[in-house]
């Protein structure tokens, strides 16, 4: 008996149909812009959106396209109180989207204590954008952030830091932050 290697035994077998994509996925990837598949679709709707109807996924997908973002990495959603969606990017989608304007020249975050502590009661963001005179300076305190989320218990300083610079990205950019808030700033 010869031995049959495994590319010939597929294509003895012939193309396997591939079951059939709902309309509510096939919706969802139209929704992406065709930047992402059905499987995709179907591992979002099982993870990291696996509490959005078929609605806010679609939106969130629509939104994720029209601001260039990745679904799986730079972006997060999830349903508000009134069934819509609160759409947001992680730091790095932010600076993603500040950088790909090609307007950004550079940025500075600092930690601020109270005068002769170790204290932490705020963050400084800088952020230059090429095309303005001045850097735009934002502050972010931990008097008004600090809820005592899980995040705000562990690591204190690097979410009031991100606060700061999202605050600093979205007034130096605008056109492609506005209406969008990192995950620190919603916790």
């Amino acid at each position: 008996m010869s031995e049959v290697t495994l590319a010939e035994a597929l294509a003895k077998r012939g193309p396997v149909a591939e079951a059939p994509v709902s309309e509510d996925v096939q919706l969802a990837v139209e929704a992406s812009g065709g930047s992402i598949t059905a499987a995709q679709v179907k591992v979002l709707q099982r993870t990291i959106c696996a509490k959005f109807s078929i609605e806010q996924l679609q939106l969130y997908l629509t939104i994720c396209a029209r601001k260039g973002v990745d679904p799986f990495s730079e972006a997060y959603g999830f349903p508000n109180s009134e069934g819509g969606l609160a759409f947001g990017l992680r730091i790095d989608g932010m600076r993603a989207l500040a950088m790909r304007t090609g307007e950004y020249e550079s940025r500075h975050v600092e930690t601020i204590l109270k005068p002769d502590t170790t204290e932490l009661v705020g963050a400084r963001a800088t952020v230059k954008r090429k095309s303005m005179a001045l850097p735009v300076v934002e502050e972010a305190w931990m008097a008004e952030y600090d809820r005592g989320e899980m995040g705000w218990k562990q690591f204190p300083e690097t979410m009031i830091r991100k606060v700061a610079e999202a605050k600093a990205l979205r007034a130096a950019f605008p056109d492609a932050l506005s209406g969008v808030y990192e995950k620190s700033e919603m916790e």
